[in-house]
């Protein structure tokens, strides 16, 4: 790889510290609000919340070493043996491919069931994956500015949310959080895996930032108020997901388990319905712009594992690599994922499986960053 390669692999990875945090609250929550709650609901009862819980605890330690990878530039900038990071990219690449066409399939399948009339979710699946292909083209650092311009939505719909919301809950349905009892709560997490490990995605980002910012890591000095943006993240990212699952457990109870892509519509809080209320569109809107994100972060960083493992760079190059992931996802969400029973157990077994091999090899890229670095610095 020339020099003038490497610095154009670089700078299309780089993201500000502000536009990752963002990065985070759309890989923490964009998946978790369309068929998990029913899935936990049937697997774990009310004891869901304490699943989501575990499981975004698990996520924050995956971020951690994903973030310590992307702060040494990333999963090919590691002083690694080109085998070891070719072996790495290799699973990371599949894992991206598995979930890019697993959430195609769902958020596809939300689309044509919610918003049309007798819609074929294949039309909508090409679709979909086109404008994801053009709406990345610019890269990490595209995507940060998409999200830093539409952070104001993420707080009107917020707002809008609690000053609408009209929620008739049973307390018993509440109270069932705090039973004692955890049976379900195993088969629960393992079920609920696929819907997590997304934050591997960071470890293809470059964090290095500028030279002042190596400086100061360099010396021990913590960068101004980076601490505080990301443990805003990730606290909002967490109040959110238990809100919503203790308000999901609150008003469906025994009911949770059928309620499929309703809980799209949280600003009504309406049990199961064919009608879209104008109350739904704030929401909807802030999920379809989250879905696209989401599908552009993990679409960029199976392209990213793909040139850094070929060591192809350029625009030919990416767009080749966004076709392949594009037409894989496509043919295997429909030989795996054409009915709601095929892709729930592609979710809950293939993807549970993946998503754990995935997160060891993050965890794995991240203590050889943390150990290179300390070794460097001392």
């Amino acid at each position: 790889m020339t020099d003038v390669q490497g610095i154009q692999l670089e700078q299309s990875r780089k993201v500000s510290f502000s536009q990752y945090a963002l990065i985070t609250v759309v890989l923490f929550l964009a998946t978790k609000a369309c068929t998990l709650p029913s899935v936990l609901a049937e697997a774990a009862g009310a004891k869901a919340v304490w699943v989501v819980l575990i499981l975004f605890a698990a996520e924050c330690l995956l971020l951690y070493f994903a973030t310590k990878t992307a702060r040494a530039g990333g999963l090919f900038a590691l002083d690694l043996p080109r085998g070891v990071k070719v072996a790495a990219g290799g699973v990371l690449l599949l894992y991206f491919a598995l979930k890019l066409a697993a959430f195609t399939r769902e958020v596809s399948t939300y689309f044509a069931l919610s918003l049309f009339e007798n819609v074929p979710v294949l039309p909508i699946s090409v679709i979909l994956l086109v404008f994801t292909c053009l709406f990345v083209c610019g890269g990490y650092a595209s995507l940060g500015r998409v999200l830093e311009i539409f952070v104001w939505l993420f707080v009107f719909v917020f707002l809008f949310v609690i000053i609408f919301t009209r929620t008739e809950g049973d307390l018993f349905n509440a109270l069932a959080i705090l039973n004692a009892d955890t049976e379900g709560m195993g088969r629960g997490i393992f079920r609920a895996l696929g819907w997590f490990g997304d934050t591997a995605v960071v470890a293809l980002i470059d964090l290095r930032g500028t030279e002042e910012t190596k400086r100061k890591r360099k010396a021990g000095e913590k960068a101004s108020g980076k601490g505080k943006i990301l443990a805003a993240a990730v606290g909002v990212s967490c109040l959110l997901l238990v809100v919503f699952y203790a308000v999901f457990t609150s008003v469906y109870g025994e009911a949770a388990r059928m309620t499929d892509y309703a809980f799209i519509k949280l600003s009504a809080f309406r049990a199961n319905t064919d009608e879209l209320g104008s109350a739904d569109w704030p929401m909807i809107t802030l999920w379809s712009v989250l879905s696209f994100v989401y599908l552009g972060l993990i679409l960029l960083a199976g392209k990213e594992c793909a040139v850094g493992i070929f060591e192809k760079t350029g625009r030919k190059a990416g767009k080749a690599a966004f076709a392949i992931l594009s037409l894989f996802a496509l043919v295997l969400s429909v030989l795996v994922s054409d009915e709601a029973a095929a892709h729930e157990t592609f979710m809950t077994r293939v993807m549970s499986v993946a998503t754990i091999v995935a997160g060891a090899v993050t965890v794995s890229l991240g203590g050889a960053a943390l150990y290179t670095s300390k070794v460097k610095y001392e």
